[in-house]
This record gives C-alpha cells, sequence and structure tokens, in this order.
C-alpha cells in the first residue's frame, strides 16, 4: 500500500493535467458529438468500450513514461478487453488476433519481468535501458516479414479490412510490447509508428473518438521518450549491472 501511495504523490503538474485535458475533451466528444464517435454507434457496448480505451490509453502511457508497473493492469483490465470488442466490430481481425494471442499474454509476462528489475533509489520506477543498432536493424526485418506474411493471410478473409496496414499496426505494436516488456528505450519508436497507422485506420473507421487519445499520445510519446532518455544517460551504473 505503501507503494501505490508513492506512485500517486509521484505525478507531476505536467502528468496531471495531461490526463485531466484529455479526459475532458473525451467527456465533451460523447456528450456534444455522439455521432462522430463511431460510424455504427447502434451497439452501445462497443461505444462504451471506445469510450472507456480511450480514457484508459493516455493514463496507461503516463504510467509506461514514469517506469510504473501498474501501466500493464490499466493495459489488461481498461485497454485490452474493450478494444477487443471494438476490434471485432470494425473487422480490424489482425488486431483482433494480436491481442487475444499476444497483447494479454505480454502484460503479464511483462509484469513479471518488471519486478526482477527495480530502482535501487525509487522503488515504483523500473530500471530501463537501450538497443545496440544492430539489434534495431533485426527488429525493423522481423516487422517486414510479419507485415507481409499476415497481411496476406488476413487479406484472405472475407470482410477484412485494409489487411496490409492492419498487419504493419499489429506488427509494430507487438515490437513495442516486446521491447516494453524488455524494458528497452525503443519502444518509444514502435509505439509513434503504431499510433500513427492507428490514426490512418480509426479514420478510415470511423472511430473519431479514438484520434483524441491518439494524437495525445504522440503527444506523451515524445515526452517519455525524452524522460527515459535522461533516466538512461544518468543511470548508466545501474543498468550495466542490471543488464
Amino acid at each position: 500500500m505503501s507503494r501505490f501511495k508513492a506512485f500517486l504523490k509521484s505525478f507531476t503538474p505536467y502528468q496531471k493535467w495531461y490526463l485531466i485535458i484529455v479526459f475532458a475533451l473525451t467527456m465533451a466528444f460523447v456528450i456534444f458529438l455522439p455521432d462522430m464517435m463511431l460510424d455504427d454507434t447502434s451497439v452501445p457496448l462497443v461505444v462504451v468500450c471506445s469510450v472507456i480505451a480511450t480514457l484508459a490509453n493516455p493514463l496507461c502511457e503516463i504510467m509506461i513514461s514514469k517506469q510504473s508497473i501498474y501501466n500493464f493492469w490499466v493495459d489488461f483490465l481498461l485497454i485490452e478487453v474493450p478494444s477487443l470488442i471494438v476490434y471485432i466490430s470494425l473487422g480490424w481481425y489482425a488486431l483482433c488476433f494480436v491481442t487475444m494471442l499476444f497483447w494479454i499474454p505480454i502484460d503479464f509476462v511483462s509484469i513479471h519481468n518488471w519486478k526482477k528489475h527495480p530502482d535501487r533509489e525509487e522503488e515504483v520506477v523500473t530500471v530501463v535501458k537501450t538497443l545496440t543498432p544492430k539489434q534495431d536493424v533485426l527488429i525493423i526485418l522481423a516487422i517486414a516479414a510479419f507485415t507481409l506474411g499476415i497481411g496476406t493471410l488476413i487479406s484472405r478473409i472475407p470482410g477484412a479490412s485494409d489487411s496490409y496496414l492492419d498487419a504493419l499496426a499489429a506488427a509494430c505494436g507487438m515490437s513495442n510490447g516486446i521491447l516494453l516488456a524488455m524494458r528497452y528505450k525503443e519502444q518509444w519508436f514502435a509505439w509513434i509508428v503504431t499510433l500513427v497507422f492507428y490514426i490512418i485506420l480509426d479514420i478510415r473507421g470511423g472511430a473519431y473518438i479514438m484520434l483524441i487519445k491518439e494524437f495525445a499520445m504522440v503527444v506523451n510519446t515524445c515526452y517519455g521518450f525524452w524522460k527515459w532518455k535522461t533516466y538512461i544517460s544518468t543511470h548508466k551504473d545501474e543498468i550495466a549491472q542490471e543488464g
């Protein structure tokens, strides 16, 4: 309990105002422009899930920028399950499969891994690190291979839309998940590319409410990258010992 209280007290003014503004914009969208939330708002559960995911994503990203292990519980409970319902509704099957077979399991893998690497001075912070250039290249090649393979497979499913773009978004997202689980700074690069593809998919699918969280998260991704980079540059000895 003391650890959780310390975490709550650790929010900076920027982080608090960021969340307040995103929450306020989302609720204004829901109240005054409900018809622009999705192309089809006839299913209340889908609408509710869109709102939940929109509110929870910026919170999760703020917690990642804080190197907090609690981000994975927010992701599992308030993002993955609601998003799965939205993906099924919009026909984004690659993202559906990735959520069920990858994102939910990776949350628990990440929790297990992050627990083993707390910062020596701040217990609520997890030690993070950076990749080598060779590892960067290997990840890019893996993303390309996944996109071609899964995109071809999904294109053969009746009703599937934007199969290759869908697969590329899923590939970048998976790279982000793996790098995040392993505590690598480069997860922020994979994530901002993922956000760009999500913005394209949401505009095409008419999921306009999702754009609030995505543009807000682009801003916070830049903040999170800077924060992790600063931590890494000032904790080199500790990172070297962690491995």
